[in-house]
């Protein structure tokens, strides 16, 4: 049994799905950068380590497929087992931080919004509790 030779469709994908995780990565520094986003900084800094699991996901997968030539099918089994063994892990992980980032980011509109209502109520109570203003004459 000859081994078959990886595609080169498939460098592409890989390449493609980790530029778009460095440009993914690059926006978001710049955003947090010129304080464009509402992220604290421990959100930020979690934001950085999803950024790099799926780095290293990414960068994996290609390694094993293109860069790395195993000397012998035993040391390609140890490799693929640890990634695979890995990478399910690293992927639950980015999982379970967009689902808490995406539930803070819910909460975050929410208090903003409160906020906005409050400070609304506050302006209508204080324009109902000024007489109004010119000669008392209404068009209309």
């Amino acid at each position: 049994m000859t081994p078959s030779t990886p595609s080169p469709l498939g460098a592409v994908v890989l390449l493609a799905m980790i530029a778009l995780v460095i440009t993914a990565l690059l926006w978001e520094v710049n955003a947090y950068v010129r304080r464009r986003s509402i992220l604290t900084p421990a959100r930020f800094a979690w934001r950085l380590f999803g950024f790099g699991l799926l780095l290293l996901v990414f960068a994996g997968m290609f390694a094993g497929l293109y860069l790395i030539r195993f000397s012998d099918r035993l040391s390609a089994i140890r490799y693929w087992t640890v990634f695979l063994a890995l990478a399910p892990i690293a992927v639950l992980v980015l999982v379970v931080m967009a689902i808490r980032d995406w539930r803070w980011v819910m909460g975050e509109q929410l208090r903003r919004r409160m906020e906005l209502y409050q400070q609304l109520g506050e302006e209508l109570r204080r324009m109902a509790g000024k007489e109004p203003s010119g000669d008392g004459r209404h068009d209309g």
